[in-house]
């Protein structure tokens, strides 16, 4: 008996989304007033999906499943939040666009593999954090590179430079 938790990151691309979390990107993106479809801008993408296991003193344990994915484009991050054993649209699934010029990241506190990301979501008056866990491997390595040079870059362009930038000092992890 006990809970174990399985994390697993790889890249992914546009093409690799489903349908219904497209149409909720491209439904959200257009609700919260950005200019334009951040999809077909992506440069880079990564999928962590995580399986929860909570075993049971008589039976079959019960999982759950929960996947995130960020895409990142020339100046948004988009994070896709869902249930990836949902047929069709997850009425929980949720989507924010992190403006890349106010983006902070930086590794998780606490030893945790996974990256915080600290900024104020397009469409929101409130700077707020989100953890993302993610499996510490190569592929989120690069992801993690990728997104912090797109965010210095976009800063070093930004009219309004933010009052933090992305961690000089990554962890072991992620170098």
């Amino acid at each position: 008996m006990g809970t174990h938790r399985n994390l697993s990151s790889r890249v992914i691309g546009v093409h690799g989304l489903p349908t219904p979390t497209i149409s909720l990107i491209q439904e959200q993106a257009q609700v919260r007033g950005l200019f334009r479809d951040p999809l077909p801008e992506v440069t880079h993408g990564l999928r962590t999906d995580e399986v929860i296991g909570a075993g049971r003193w008589f039976g079959r344990g019960r999982t759950r499943r929960h996947a995130v994915e960020l895409l990142l484009t020339p100046d948004v991050l988009v994070v896709s939040d869902r249930d990836p054993d949902h047929d069709g649209l997850d009425p929980d699934a949720q989507v924010t666009f992190h403006r890349l010029h106010q983006l902070e990241v930086t590794p998780t506190a606490g030893g945790e593999p996974g990256l915080t990301l600290l900024s104020t979501p397009v469409g929101s008056t409130e700077r707020g954090a989100r953890a993302v866990a993610t499996d510490g491997g190569p592929e989120t390595a690069r992801f993690l590179e990728a997104l912090v040079g797109a965010a210095r870059r976009c800063r070093g362009n930004a009219d309004l430079p933010s009052s933090r930038t992305p961690a000089d000092d990554l962890s072991p992890e992620f170098s």
